[in-house]
């Protein structure tokens, strides 16, 4: 699996179609001081299917998610989907994630419920989490361990789509962190949907990766060697515009930004199961020097993965795909429609 390279921007003649209309900003400074001396560390990803709890909130579209909407989202229902994350949290290979990016987040209370299970309670995790605009109330929001990871400080960034679109879609997060004195630079990413049509929406992920090449670019024109690691469920495969061309990541040597996922799409491999096909939505894309190690911080060719684990799949007429929690209204009590991924980062 792989990942590659950013043009940077001189100009960026397109930004006219679209406006970083605001950011936030928070330094933190962590309880913990992370443990010296370790091997390295875990990043994972996890579009969680709409994670909401059982309350109306009358600022957002959440009326579904209640004991009497469409779903009949009930305490019960929603305990065992907290259950069912933090089971898969948990099972991902190796020791439990130091930091984990999530989507489809309604709001912070259901992350600090989340983070009380008893699967993945000892992490002790601490949450970076902010409401988005989404008409729908889902977010992207982090975990992470304070022992393993120090957040030097974090961001959301919102972005305006072209005028002719809906206007709010899910913000951009940045995050900052040191793992033994090392900086690594983490972007979490929930990107506009395919709803409507792939070429149809395609301008407004192109948009929001403008937005993230721009402050990419800065980071590198910064420090070339900087460690970035990119996540999230990106609504577009790894050949598509946005992803090759705006972000220019891939394989090849000229990429600016390497992208684990590449290969994936030429195996006919992915995290999301949409009539019979498996694709490559949720990707992992990295700066050449994670990916080659030029510091003490190494992502290489094999680190990341799809947990394509049965614990998460169910077989239906089309082969393994995910368990879902619902299916249209039906409820089948599963995890999710999209797997998860995770990705190795070695301290040399």
């Amino acid at each position: 699996m792989k990942m590659k390279n950013i043009t940077h921007l001189l100009g960026m003649f397109s930004l006219g179609l679209f406006m970083i209309s605001s950011s936030c900003e928070r330094v933190t400074s962590t309880i913990a001081t992370p443990s010296a001396g370790g091997k390295g560390f875990t990043v994972g990803f996890y579009n969680v299917e709409n994670l909401f709890d059982v309350m109306d909130d009358k600022k957002i579209m959440d009326e579904d998610f209640t004991p009497d909407g469409k779903y009949h989202w009930t305490e019960e229902r929603y305990h065992i989907k907290l259950d069912r994350i933090a089971e898969v949290i948990d099972s991902l290979p190796g020791a439990l994630p130091a930091f984990m990016g999530l989507c489809e987040i309604e709001n912070k209370s259901v992350l600090e419920d989340l983070v009380k299970e008893q699967k993945i309670a000892n992490a002790h995790y601490s949450i970076i989490h902010q409401d988005s605009p989404d008409e729908r109330g889902i977010d992207v929001a982090v975990l992470y361990n304070p022992d393993l990871l120090e957040v030097v400080s974090y961001k959301y960034t919102t972005v305006h789509l072209p005028n002719d679109a809906d206007p709010n879609t899910r913000d951009l997060l940045y995050v900052k962190a040191k793992y033994n004195g090392e900086i690594i630079h983490l972007y979490v990413n929930h990107w506009p949907s395919r709803g409507g049509g792939q070429t149809e929406t395609e301008p407004l992920r192109v948009a929001v990766a403008n937005v993230l090449e721009m402050q990419i670019g800065n980071v590198l024109k910064a420090d070339k060697d900087a460690n970035i690691l990119v996540m999230g469920d990106f609504n577009d495969f790894p050949s598509n515009k946005s992803i090759s061309q705006t972000l220019n990541a891939g394989t090849a040597k000229e990429n600016v930004l390497f992208n684990y996922m590449t290969d994936d799409e030429q195996r006919g491999e992915g995290s999301y199961h949409y009539k019979g096909e498996w694709s490559p939505l949720d990707q992992f894309i990295a700066s050449k020097a994670l990916h080659e190690g030029r510091g003490k911080l190494l992502a290489d060719d094999n680190s990341a993965h799809y947990w394509k684990n049965d614990l998460v799949l169910f077989n239906s007429k089309d082969g393994k795909r995910p368990s879902r929690t619902f299916v249209s209204e039906d409820y089948k009590g599963g995890y999710s429609d999209h797997l998860p991924i995770y990705i190795e980062v070695t301290y040399k």
